[in-house]
């Protein structure tokens, strides 16, 4: 049976229990700071479900999405560079696409290539999406959560984003053991930025932009070279 919570009317206490409840429900729906998604705890069944409820490959790269900038930082484990990277941008509407931190088995990795020099080989790195979102004043409860959420936008594959609980597809609730409403997001998706090679002087690249304009990429990372990819 689907349950629903409304951030919105929790007090302290009843924020406490939170996250037991992420925990139990198996697939979770919830807000951040851009549209709806869909997740849980960060296991294989929880890859498997997003598929299945998606309707699309078990392999296609998800993302995790941390409840704070410190824990993201904590979990990544960043060299220098890439560190102040990450707080200049964060928390807020980006993916991170960042080198895959050791130790962790769960999602699988995507795999990106660098072209490092003419003539030279594409440098191979293995990556993951890493959120912090600004959590909207009505999810700031999801920010206590004591582990990340592995995640997707909640739609299904090549469907529209949904900006609030209201717009998701039943066939996507009914498939959730815990709705969480916080009422409407800005409804764009994030803005994907590949980092993977950012500590090593590469730069950077916008995948998509999203709710980020290019020119605040610039802004934010300072005048560091980056490209658009198509």
């Amino acid at each position: 049976m689907t349950r629903t919570i409304d951030l919105r009317a929790l007090d302290e206490a009843a924020a406490d229990e939170l996250a037991a409840a992420v925990t139990t429900a198996g697939l979770v729906c919830f807000p951040t700071d851009t549209v709806y998604g869909i997740g849980g705890v960060v296991t294989e069944s929880t890859v498997a479900a997003i598929a299945r409820v998606k309707r699309r490959a078990a392999d296609k790269p998800l993302q995790v999405v941390y409840p704070t900038v410190e824990a993201l930082l904590s979990a990544l484990a960043p060299g220098p560079r890439l560190a102040a990277a990450v707080r200049r941008l964060l928390p807020g509407p980006f993916t991170l696409v960042v080198p895959y931190p050791e130790g962790l088995r769960c999602p699988a990795p995507a795999i990106v290539e660098w072209l490092v020099g003419p003539g030279e080989a594409p440098r191979r790195v293995a990556t993951l999406g890493v959120r912090a979102p600004a959590w909207p004043a009505g999810a700031r409860t999801l920010s206590r959560l004591p582990f990340p959420l592995l995640a997707s936008s909640a739609n299904p594959s090549g469907g529209d984003d949904p900006a609030a609980l209201a717009q998701v597809a039943p066939a996507v609730r009914s498939a959730c053991g815990l709705l969480l409403d916080a009422g409407p997001t800005a409804g764009v998706s994030s803005c994907v930025l590949d980092l993977s090679g950012y500590e090593d002087g590469l730069g950077y690249r916008v995948l998509r932009p999203g709710a980020v304009t290019a020119a605040v990429v610039r802004a934010l990372l300072g005048g560091d070279e980056g490209r658009t990819v198509s």
